[in-house]
């Protein structure tokens, strides 16, 4: 069994991505459980290969939140791999917050991402692997394709800050003003945050262009938000200015919203959805992903992977 820890009570959409990850591990054939880094005692009760960690700060936040940061140190050092399940920019403070000085260090990384960041087998010193972000057997079941009639332009959904503010403003001027933003000042992502899952899927249910932009200078694409529109029906737009030509590879990365428009009338918004559809099945699945990059460090999957017992894994 392995266990997937992930900050649960604090930040919604690690809870939701481990609890993803283990079910469609489980499918795959790995057996794997979704459990809340304060819940110490199912942890120790898989402790042994390895541990899959989502977001080892905020998971060790909770546990102290718990009472058990203590007990969570301790059960994690009887663990022979300890797998960062990466979601943020390597470039960042927040990436290098996942090596915290006093708990036991992370072994080895896979890096999430739509977009791989590095093409080098070592991050700060520790293995690095690429797992292409995908989505799980379960999520691609249920896509619901983009169709005409939609009430809503766009969307924009992210916390206040003045670069959106200003975002915001360019997007009315070149798409309409008639699109939808929820920009709230900035809270824990909970379940009370007004960015549940529901909610989410919800908005983009009927917007036809889902618009964010970075909320810093690095080259990276940001997680969850183009599955989030795809799944919904509605056609990813990442604006960057500064980056898109890093992204020129990706049919839905802009270098301005007037390039969103012209696409729009040029390709049509079925015709955008679709070149998004197929970039992300090119992905493959989630499972067999992160089972192709743990594969090296962890023998069960290494064991499935070469008996042919294989499903779609991306290339």
């Amino acid at each position: 069994m392995i266990p997937v820890i992930a900050p649960i009570g604090i930040n919604w959409f690690y809870e939701s991505q481990a609890t993803n990850l283990a079910q469609d591990l489980s499918a795959f054939g790995l057996a794997a459980a979704a459990l809340s880094s304060s819940d110490v005692a199912a942890l120790r009760a898989h402790a042994g290969s390895t541990v899959l960690i989502v977001n080892y700060s905020e998971c060790l936040i909770t546990a102290e939140r718990a009472g058990r940061r203590g007990e969570l140190v301790a059960a994690l050092g009887e663990f022979e791999h300890r797998v960062l399940v990466n979601y943020d920019t390597i470039y960042s403070h927040w990436f290098g917050n996942q090596f915290p000085a006093d708990a036991p260090p992370i072994t080895a990384i896979v890096d999430l991402t739509m977009v791989r960041q590095v093409a080098v087998p070592f991050v700060r010193g520790v293995p690095y692997a690429w797992a292409p972000e995908a989505f799980s057997a379960r999520e691609r079941a249920a896509v619901r394709p983009w169709q005409p009639g939609r009430p809503l332009p766009w969307a924009m959904l992210g916390h206040a800050t003045a670069d959106r503010a200003a975002f915001l403003s360019a997007a009315m001027e070149a798409l309409g003003s008639d699109g939808l933003a929820f920009l709230p000042p900035h809270r824990p992502f909970d379940r009370r945050s007004g960015f549940e899952a529901t909610e989410i899927a919800r908005v983009l249910a009927r917007s036809d262009l889902y618009l964010w932009s970075s909320h810093h200078s690095f080259p990276y694409h940001e997680g969850f938000r183009a599955l989030h529109a795809v799944a919904a029906g509605a056609v990813p737009a990442k604006v960057d200015p500064l980056n898109a030509a890093h992204f020129a590879h990706v049919p839905w990365v802009y270098s301005s919203l007037e390039a969103v428009r012209e696409a729009r009338e040029r390709h049509g918004l079925a015709g955008l959805y679709q070149a998004a559809f197929d970039f992300i099945e090119r992905h493959g699945r989630l499972a067999g992903n992160v089972a192709e990059a743990i594969a090296p460090w962890h023998s069960p999957a290494r064991r499935l992977l070469e008996d042919g017992s294989r499903l779609e894994v991306a290339q």
